[in-house]
């Protein structure tokens, strides 16, 4: 049976993402999985806060937060080695998503 699987990697941190990608591809190169990886589009949140509760509402301050994200694509299945592997070198800051298709 032939599993698409795709992988979704998610990070604030755009460092951290790229040496993951890095990590992941020597793995999945060493285990001689084939694969296509893609950079997705970053996304930007913005935060308003007010600094006074009261009268001064002009008062505010923004922050806005980046994430970034890729994904993997694979044509096989992935085994319990190689995602052992995938969690094992995983940053804090990055979220993984997987999802198989049949």
């Amino acid at each position: 049976m032939n599993n698409n699987v795709h992988l979704i990697v998610k990070a604030s941190n755009l460092e951290s993402l790229i040496l993951y990608k890095f990590v992941l591809k020597k793995i999945f190169q060493k285990l001689n999985l084939k694969f296509i990886s893609c950079d997705l589009p970053k996304k930007k949140s913005r935060i308003t806060l007010n600094k006074s509760p009261h009268v001064n509402k002009t008062a505010r301050e923004q922050f806005e937060i980046c994430e970034y994200s890729s994904f993997f694509y694979f044509s096989e299945g992935l085994d319990n080695l190689s995602l052992k592997y995938i969690f094992l070198n995983k940053p804090k800051t990055a979220k993984i998503k997987i999802k198989t298709l049949i």
